[in-house]
């Protein structure tokens, strides 16, 4: 990967960063039983799908002779995992939009699952939802899987065909990161070697009873299934991902830290302005206190151009002489926040993160 035009090298070294991460962590899913891989891909397909989509879509325009050897399959679905990173921030959906994505699959879920017996007295013991956790931490369900994988309900009803399922999906990854990552050095154990079996759990639960205990009563059940799944995105990142303490996937760490905090704290916003009058008092400060943070403000008002280029990878023109391959995330916090600022994001994003997660998990496990 070489190129002489402005820009490039820094584009090109972002994009060096996320696939030796992604490497790692399809390593960790394609070697290593099926059944534990279950859940890591939950948990990062959609951010897997967003880097192969922005890394191919930016080397068309920086090296576009490797990006016709790097063509890949499934663009639709890839297409569209990588929007739904977005929540309720997606330019193409309103909140009510993503609420109605959800309240299909809710409905999906509840007909294939619910029912099934001719035993009235068994039916109460009928369970439509699955929750996943990691040490404790909700990090996906049935329904946040269905969101980010579209995934038909019957995808759940057996472990021995979705394991496979899944692994073929990272089978179809892994053939665009192997291809695009060849040349690059092999930095450190596959990610998820840290995580233990033990860590994670399963419960299946009915999904109603679920949703009528989690957030505020107010909100409707699918409104609740999408604040969820932003939960799981934010354990995901402050959680999941924790253990990983390779220096070389702090990049794209930061990357996901920020990416996931951007979305969410904007979605919060857009939940705020059109249900915010109707919560309780308490689920109304939970909400001012992680808005009016002042990291979140910092996120919520930093300039576009730093969080562009972190996913499209490209960087704009203006900031290009200030860039270098030497400095820490190339430059790019010196060149779009103030020196103290610039100076403290990293650590403050972790610990922010995990703020808001902790919240965001009170929240939804009322």
């Amino acid at each position: 990967m070489t190129t002489t035009a402005p820009g490039d090298d820094i584009a090109l070294a972002l994009i060096a960063q996320d696939i030796m991460f992604l490497r790692r962590f399809a390593q960790s899913v394609t070697v290593g039983a099926l059944d534990e891989a279950v859940v890591p891909v939950f948990c990062m397909h959609n951010y897997m799908c967003l880097i192969i989509h922005e890394s191919h879509r930016a080397l068309r325009q920086v090296a576009p002779d490797l990006a016709d050897a790097l063509a890949y399959d499934c663009a639709p679905a890839i297409e569209r995992a990588r929007h739904s990173v977005k929540l309720y921030d997606d330019k193409y959906k309103e909140l009510d939009d993503v609420g109605a994505d959800f309240r299909r699959i809710i409905e999906e879920h509840r007909q294939e699952f619910l029912g099934n017996t001719w035993l009235p007295l068994a039916r109460p013991l009928e369970r439509d939802l699955v929750l996943w956790r990691f040490r404790g931490r909700l990090v996906s369900t049935s329904h946040t899987a269905s969101f980010f994988l579209a995934f038909p309900p019957q995808a759940f009803k057996n472990k021995d065909d979705l394991g496979p399922r899944l692994h073929a999906v990272a089978v179809e990854q892994g053939r665009y990161i192997g291809a695009a990552a060849e040349g690059l050095p092999w930095q450190g154990q596959p990610v998820l070697d840290v995580m233990k079996t033990t860590d994670r759990t399963e419960n299946k639960v009915r999904a109603e009873k679920h949703y009528r205990r989690s957030f505020d009563p107010a909100l409707r059940e699918e409104i609740k299934a999408s604040l969820t799944a932003m939960t799981c995105a934010l354990n995901t990142a402050a959680v999941l991902l924790a253990d990983d303490t390779n220096p070389s996937s702090a990049t794209t760490l930061f990357k996901l830290r920020y990416i996931t905090l951007h979305h969410v704290l904007s979605s919060l916003g857009k939940l705020d302005d059109q249900y915010g009058a109707e919560l309780r008092t308490p689920d109304r400060a939970l909400l001012k206190d992680i808005l009016d943070a002042p990291m979140s403000n910092l996120i919520l008002q930093a300039h576009r151009g730093f969080r562009n280029t972190l996913v499209h990878y490209r960087p704009t023109r203006d900031v290009q002489e200030r860039l270098s391959l030497d400095a820490p995330l190339y430059g790019l916090l010196d060149a779009y926040f103030p020196a103290d600022e610039a100076r403290s994001l990293g650590d403050t994003l972790v610990l922010h993160t995990a703020h808001v997660a902790d919240r965001m998990s009170a929240w939804c496990d009322n």
